[in-house]
């Protein structure tokens, strides 16, 4: 048995990166080019987001890797 992740994980995970990325890109743009209080806190809350995107993804990934594990070795 392999402990490779599956193709679903995989796709999970770039698609979890994709959209994190263009969260932070355009956060930073708005921060960065636009004035405004409101252009700022929509700046924030999309930097903000792509945080909580990065995070989760690695708490998915050690999830991921605990489940095969697990998988491979059921009685410890």
């Amino acid at each position: 048995m392999t402990n490779a992740p599956s193709s679903r994980e995989r796709r999970t995970t770039a698609v979890v990166v994709a959209l994190a990325l263009v969260s932070l890109v355009a956060g930073i743009a708005l921060l960065l080019a636009v004035d405004g209080v409101g252009a700022m806190v929509t700046g924030i809350v999309l930097v903000g987001l792509a945080g909580i995107a990065f995070v989760s993804l690695a708490f998915l990934l050690v999830g991921q890797g605990e489940d095969r594990d697990r998988a491979h070795h059921p009685h410890g």
